[in-house]
């Protein structure tokens, strides 16, 4: 059985943490210095540019408010030369508005030393965006 890439395994362990809603794993994957950035409008409260690991802990509180994830998965996941990219796949909804979203995304991870200094997500955001104004 092949060996899995470094930096795939500390991609897994991102998402083994996050689906089991335990943010210290989460944190201790992180460097202090982190840039946690969701590419889409400022309409919806949680996506922007988080620096440090304060800012992505504040992330979390925003997201663990308004999002109710009901499916998540990791369809695949990419070694690059600085960490890996991951597509994944999500269907939910946000508190108080009913409307559903069920979109894709491309995850980068840039990887030092064995931390994350860099998460970066592209999805479909107009999928979330209409799901917001419902």
């Amino acid at each position: 059985m092949p060996q899995e890439k470094p930096n795939c395994v500390i991609a897994k362990k991102l998402y083994e943490a996050f689906l089991a809603g335990d943010l210290q794993a989460i944190y201790d994957l992180l460097d202090p210095r982190i840039e946690w950035e969701l590419v889409g409008t400022s309409e919806v409260p949680h996506f922007g540019l988080y620096r440090g690991l304060d800012e992505v802990k504040r992330f979390f509180s925003i997201i663990g408010a308004i999002n109710r994830v009901e499916s998540f998965e990791v369809l695949s996941c990419t070694e690059t030369e600085n960490g890996a990219y991951v597509e994944c796949q999500e269907r939910g909804h946000f508190e108080e508005h009913p409307k559903p979203f069920e979109m894709r995304s491309c995850q980068l991870l840039e990887i030092r030393e064995g931390r994350i200094v860099r998460f970066r997500i592209y999805q479909d955001t107009a999928q979330m965006v209409d799901a917001w104004r419902s």
